[in-house]
């Protein structure tokens, strides 16, 4: 026992205060310079717009966007009417709201394109326009 010392627990409290904003420990930085692996996010990017990497024609009309602004409008009835579309896929899923067909639905609802506008769309658009919706459902605002 005669190891022991008694300390009150403001003094622990001040020694590990000190500990933790000791200037004499360094502290990592995050990088930012030209070989970081994420690309820096532009503030001002508008993730509802899906900017396409190349032109896509269909039906004789080019487009380079997609805007999913739309979702902002979305109401209750849309919801179920966007459920029953996807329920008569006959896909099953327990969060059908994350799946490529559910986002393709919405898509098609806010933007008025039809079914046939999404069905030959590169992967990696579709991939973003299921990343907006989803990520849009999700958002925590």
């Amino acid at each position: 026992m005669d190891k022991y010392t008694e300390t009150a627990r403001e003094e622990v409290m001040s020694e590990e205060m000190h500990e933790i904003t000791n200037p004499e420990i360094p502290v990592a930085q995050p990088a930012v310079n030209a070989d970081s692996l994420l690309p820096e996010k532009n503030k001002e990017e508008d993730e509802l717009i899906i900017k396409f990497k190349k032109p896509y024609v269909f039906e004789g009309e080019t487009y380079t966007e997609l805007n999913l602004h739309g979702l902002e409008d979305l109401r209750g009835r849309d919801l179920t009417a966007i459920e029953k579309a996807f329920n008569k896929t006959g896909i099953s899923s327990f969060v059908p709201e994350t799946t490529t067909t559910y986002a393709k639905i919405v898509a098609t609802r806010v933007t008025g394109y039809p079914a046939e506008y999404f069905e030959d769309l590169p992967v990696t658009e579709v991939e973003k326009i299921k990343n907006a919706v989803t990520g849009f459902f999700y958002k925590d605002e």
